[in-house]
Formats: structure tokens, sequence, C-alpha cells
């Protein structure tokens, strides 16, 4: 199984209570150490993602900076993830929701970057299994595509009528949210 960058997202939730006073980021400045941490654990989970990749096809494919930086700013519900971190910052975003940013946005990234190596394997008889945390923070709708398996460019389909080609990748903002599960390629 795959495995998200989580002790690298642990420290960074862990520390990122030093940027908050009174449940609000304390500054400016504080704001953008928030970012560059949150570049930091992206182009990461992106690494991740496509060191994945290429142990599960046994390939050694390199997807570009730029596909890195695509997969990053790839924007969701609208909003990039730097959008949503001035936003919070203009509201008054909580520790929480900037960790839950990092989460959801790692998810997506890791399970983009997965998907990259395979595009560009371009192997038709690759397959895609949808792995969980196996865990009781599991959603249903996830749970529910444990293990399914489908063509890497084929899309899973929850049964609530959601789809998404991965995880942190759906239509619906509640079957993206602090979601934990990744793609896992199975050379065909």
């Amino acid at each position: 199984m795959n495995i998200l960058p989580i002790d690298e997202l642990n420290a960074f939730s862990a520390g990122v209570s030093i940027h908050f006073e009174d449940g609000k980021i304390r500054s400016e400045a504080d704001k953008e150490d928030i970012i560059d941490e949150l570049l930091e654990l992206y182009l990461l989970a992106y690494a991740n993602g496509a060191a994945a990749a290429n142990a599960d096809l046994g390939t050694d494919i390199e997807p570009t900076l730029e596909e890195a930086q695509d997969a990053i700013d790839e924007p969701v519900a609208g909003e990039t993830w730097r959008e949503r971190v001035e936003k919070y910052y203009r509201d008054g975003g909580s520790e929480f929701d900037i960790t839950r940013i990092a989460e959801t946005d790692m998810t997506r990234i890791y399970n983009t970057a997965v998907l990259d190596v395979a595009r560009k394997d371009n192997n038709p008889s690759t397959m895609k299994r949808w792995n969980t945390m196996m865990d009781d923070k599991v959603r249903d709708t996830h749970f529910y595509l444990q293990s399914v398996t489908v063509p890497y460019d084929a899309y899973f389909v929850t049964y609530d009528g959601d789809m998404a080609q991965a995880p942190g990748m759906f239509a619906l903002p509640e079957n993206n949210v602090n979601c934990r599960c990744t793609v896992e390629l199975i050379k065909g």
C-alpha cells in the first residue's frame, strides 16, 4: 500500500500552532511561513506519489517540476490552495482549517503524481486500485471503494454516484475533505 508522508504532515500539524494567536494567524509573515511549509509538504507528497508509482510499475519515470506545480496549483472548488490559505487568513481561520487544507491537498497531490506516472508510462493494461487506511475514520463512500480495481484512466464511482480518477478528486467536497486514501498501480 502506498503511504502519504504522514510523519511530515504530523510535524506540520504540531508546529503550525506557533503561527497562531487567539485562534487566528498572527501576521502576514506567519501566513507566508505557513504557505512555504505547505509548499514543501506538497512537493514531498508529489515526489512520494511519483516514487510509489514507479515502484508499483517497475519504472523510473520522472515527472517534471511543471507537472508537480500544476498538480499542486490545481483549483479545488474554484480556489487554489494559496487562495484558501489567504481566505482563512482574512476570515480568521483556525489551525484546524490549515491542517485540513494540508491533509486534503496532500492526498490529491500524491494521487495526481501516481496518475501522472501512469499516463507517462502509457501502458493500456495498467490498472489502479483504491486503498483506504482501513480504520474507523474511513467514510462509507470510500470504504465502498476499498480494493476496487479499474483501468488507470477510468473513474472510481461511489454508491452516491460521485466519481473521481483517484482519492481527493471527487466533485463533492465531502468526499475529499480529510481523505487519506491512496491509489495503487498494478502493472499490466
